[in-house]
C-alpha cells in the first residue's frame, strides 16, 4: 500500500486596515522584542500609539521589517545602513508613484 503526504498549512490573510499589536508584529516577523524596538528607534518602523503596549503596526510593517532582516543578512549591513537603504527605496518608489501620475 503506497501512502501519500499531503502538507497542511495554516495562516490568516491579513488586510491593509488589520493592525498588529507589538507582539504579533515579533510572532509574525520572527524578531526579538529589542530588534522590533531597534527597527522603531531607527523610524523603519512606525507604529501608532505612544507607549509600547499600545503600539500597533500596519500589515506593511511586516514586509518592512523582513526587508530589512533581508539587506543585513545579504549584505552584512548594520542597522543604520539598513534603515538608509529602506528610506531610499521608500523615496524611489514616491518617486515612480509620482511619476506614473504625470503620464496619466
Amino acid at each position: 500500500m503506497k501512502y501519500q503526504i499531503i502538507k497542511l498549512y495554516q495562516g490568516e490573510l491579513l488586510g491593509d486596515e488589520k493592525k498588529l499589536s507589538f507582539f504579533q508584529l515579533c510572532n509574525q516577523c520572527n524578531l526579538s522584542p529589542e530588534i522590533v524596538i531597534d527597527l522603531v528607534d531607527e523610524g523603519i518602523l512606525e507604529p501608532e500609539g505612544k507607549y509600547r503596549g499600545e503600539w500597533r503596526f500596519s500589515v506593511n510593517s511586516i514586509h518592512r521589517a523582513q526587508k530589512v532582516r533581508r539587506l543585513q543578512e545579504k549584505f552584512e549591513l548594520n542597522l543604520n545602513s539598513a534603515a538608509l537603504i529602506i528610506m531610499l527605496l521608500d523615496r524611489i518608489e514616491e518617486l515612480e508613484k509620482s511619476q506614473r501620475n504625470i503620464a496619466i
